[in-house]
């Protein structure tokens, strides 16, 4: 039996919180151990270029998400019923 929309539309959310929590889970890590030796502390340069790391991951994630929300919609059923609502307005 195929998934319906809904939960298709579910199914990339909850696989895009795992990657999203993940990536953060990492990113947490990577700085804390960063940041345990004061004498070889993370330095701005490193942080910001792990926050743009992060940054560029997540938006894939958010992307990725939409892209798979996108296809689960019958594109083909909401024209045809535009369509018809149109054609009853007068407007073909």
């Amino acid at each position: 039996m195929a998934a319906n929309k809904s939960d298709e539309l579910k199914q990339a959310a909850v696989k895009a919180k795992c990657s999203l929590n993940e990536e953060l889970d990492a990113f947490i890590l990577k700085i804390d151990r960063a940041t345990d030796d004061p004498n070889n502390f993370i330095t701005l340069t490193q942080l910001e270029e792990e926050w743009c790391r992060l940054s560029l991951k997540t938006n894939k994630i958010y992307s990725d998400m939409v892209s798979e929300a996108l296809t689960a919609i019958d594109t083909r059923e909401l024209n045809s019923a535009k369509k018809a609502h149109s054609s009853r307005k007068g407007f073909v």
